[in-house]
């Protein structure tokens, strides 16, 4: 058999277990219920605006990795932000979150520590403990007990890392950080969260930690991305100075990657201006996602919601989750089919996302059609 061949069968396998994924160049009249763009940021005219105005005097690359000659001011304004806005003593900006979490778990572990991560954390950080030499060890979605008894079996000489989504990206709850956060000062664990969906939506827009009244400490690792409500690209892990001097020395994944543009850093620094000057982005899509969940409860829709702008409907069966995303895109409305493996065997969704740009309007014709595609499904 050659390798062509041994590749058409599994994907032909993908297709026949309704598991096979294809890109969409949405058109324009379509109504997005399931991007990241939460605050509406990514087409944003004041950004664009100070882009074009400012464009000459941006490289449309940055030449080399950081540490060679691609570092450059705008990165450096965009750190010292966010930074501030996270509460943090400093900030390393990276290309993607994937590339972030994934080089800090391998750069912070060695095979003496233990990492107790949550059974729903995202495909980034399994990869990156993949990567790392620590012992892994998984707890329950959210439950803090579990977590616990494993915290108190596991006898280490080194250090206890405990790493877990803030909000959770395919379910769109949020870890009970204040739990969480005593478990690890009992234990003496250092804490990884990853706020990308987070991120200029709870707390205030700061994140996890302050949704919960707290405030970063030194065992506190902060990590997000400027691509879901900042509208732009790329990611950040704010910590302790030490953190982050250690971080430009030793993770790999900023080390050997060329860095971000500057033309993408400014976009990013724009954005994050306007999310602490816009408070009423934040406000408003809040107030949508719940008034989503109102609406479709009255129509025994069986929404999950629990306060943040992602909202999924269970169907179980990749069929229907399939058969129930084609028939909106019918009639204009675009909620992708979430099916394992990115979301567990027997739990296929609908993941609907509200974002600034949606109107009562948007809501109330995609709670119209869902109503109608379920009651008229026959599997």
């Amino acid at each position: 058999m050659n390798f062509s061949k041994l590749l058409k069968q599994k994907l032909d396998w993908i297709k026949e277990n309704n598991l096979y994924r294809s890109r969409y160049i949405l058109p324009e009249d379509i109504i997005d219920f399931s991007s990241n763009d939460y605050l509406a940021l990514k087409d944003n005219p004041e950004t664009k605006e100070k882009l074009c105005l400012n464009i000459e005097k941006l490289s449309l690359g940055s030449g080399a990795s950081s540490l060679i000659s691609g570092y450059k001011d705008v990165q450096k304004q965009l750190e010292e932000e966010l930074s501030k806005f996270k509460e943090t003593e400093g900030c390393l900006v990276v290309g993607s979150g994937y590339l972030a979490n994934t080089g800090l778990i391998q750069a912070l572990t060695s095979q003496e520590d233990v990492v107790f991560s949550d059974r729903l954390n995202h495909a980034s950080i399994i990869d990156g403990i993949r990567l790392s030499k620590a012992k892994k060890v998984i707890y329950r979605h959210n439950d803090m007990n579990d977590l616990e008894d494993k915290i108190k079996k596991e006898k280490t000489g080194g250090f206890k890392f405990i790493i877990t989504d803030g909000v959770f990206s395919m379910e769109g709850d949020v870890v009970p950080f204040d739990q969480l956060k005593t478990i690890a000062d009992r234990y003496n664990a250092v804490i990884i969260v990853d706020d990308a969906h987070a991120t200029g939506i709870i707390g205030d827009g700061k994140g996890t930690v302050f949704h919960f009244g707290l405030k970063p400490d030194e065992n506190i690792i902060q990590v997000g991305t400027l691509s879901k409500a900042l509208g732009s690209y790329g990611a950040f892990i704010c910590g302790s100075n030490i953190l982050i001097d250690y971080l430009i020395n030793r993770m790999r994944t900023q080390i050997f990657s060329t860095a971000l543009s500057p033309v993408q850093n400014f976009i990013s620094l724009s954005n994050l201006k306007i999310i602490q000057r816009e408070p009423i982005r934040r406000e408003k899509v809040l107030k949508l996602s719940e008034y989503l969940y109102k609406q479709a409860k009255k129509e025994k829709i069986d929404l999950n919601f629990y306060g943040t702008p992602i909202l999924t409907l269970i169907v179980g069966d990749e069929k229907k989750a399939l058969h129930i995303r084609n028939k909106l895109l019918e009639n204009r409305l675009f909620v992708q089919a979430i099916r394992p493996p990115t979301v567990p065997e027997g739990s296929a969704r609908l993941r609907i996302t509200i974002s600034y740009k949606h109107s009562d309007n948007d809501i109330n014709l995609l709670v119209k059609f869902l109503k109608e595609i379920l009651e008229n499904y026959h599997g």
